[in-house]
């Protein structure tokens, strides 16, 4: 009997196993794939990396097998990579989470929260990736250096006379036939870093994914500088713009404080994104 409640004891003592951390993940967006690098895990598989290499500048592993799609994944692929876990923006889960969630268990991220800063829901949802992934503390170093960047880039932008100065941020939003631009409103992860970096916003309002379309005539409301970002690919649309009497007239460009930045500079991804643009805004503007 003795024995018998010594064993008993001993099961009890013995904590019980954690389940395994994933290791075969599939992302649905690209600063999931951004992500999941920084926390050192390499998904296998994601969506659209032709246009991840067109847009972001942040690394990303190499082998991921494509699984279409951001906005149509194919279910089949996803399915044949065997996936413990996926990971899928609200916007983009409407149609097919109730599939998705027959093949693994899905992390759901909210990048474009109704109220509130998206530069601070991208960190929550980083935060959630590393603990579904066990890389708490990795990921607490990530944001760490983030965290750093800014205050660095801020001290640079201070010791040059900037702090203060009044920065929109803008991209193509157009065609090359029909030119047009993305206006960062002040919800935006992008005007975050603006205003963390010692700076005003440029550029007013709020929508819904922090960017408004507007025309060549929007810019005649831009305050202080103006920065363009976009790929090589974009240069005709935006040539379409600067090219004009119009835009020449413009406060801003009279002014000489329009400035171009590297044109992966992606302005939705993660605190590896986030710094790459506070860096090189900060270049841009001293």
């Amino acid at each position: 009997m003795r024995a018998l409640v010594g064993a008993l004891c001993a099961l009890l003592l013995v904590p019980a196993a954690a389940s395994a951390a994933p290791k075969r993940v599939v992302a649905i967006e690209w600063d999931t794939v951004e992500n999941l690098h920084m926390l050192g895990l390499a998904p296998v598989g994601a969506a659209d990396m032709k246009g991840y290499d067109t847009w972001v500048a942040a690394p990303r592993p190499k082998g991921m097998k494509d699984v279409g799609s951001r906005q149509s994944p194919s279910l089949e692929r996803i399915a044949a990579l065997r996936p413990d876990l996926i990971v899928v923006p609200d916007y983009r889960s409407a149609k097919n989470l109730a599939q998705l969630k027959k093949i693994a268990p899905v992390l759901v991220t909210h990048p474009y929260p109704g109220s509130g800063s998206q530069l601070d829901a991208m960190v929550r949802d980083f935060r959630r990736l590393a603990s579904a992934v066990g890389r708490r503390a990795r990921g607490e170093r990530v944001l760490r250096d983030l965290s750093n960047t800014l205050a660095r880039d801020r001290a640079k932008l201070k010791r040059a006379g900037r702090a203060g100065a009044a920065v929109a941020i803008s991209t193509p939003g157009g065609t090359t036939s029909a030119p047009a631009l993305r206006m960062f409103t002040v919800n935006s992860a992008a005007a975050d870093v603006v205003r963390r970096l010692g700076l005003k916003d440029g550029w007013t309002g709020s929508a819904r994914y922090g960017f408004a379309t507007v025309g060549l005539e929007a810019l005649s409301r831009v305050r202080g500088w103006l920065a363009f970002i976009y790929p090589p690919q974009f240069a005709r649309q935006i040539s379409g713009i600067t090219k004009q009497s119009a835009y020449k007239r413009l406060p801003v460009v009279r002014a000489n404080h329009v400035r171009t930045l590297g044109g992966t500079t992606w302005l939705f991804g993660g605190p590896r994104s986030t710094m790459l643009l506070a860096d090189r805004l900060t270049a841009a503007l001293t």
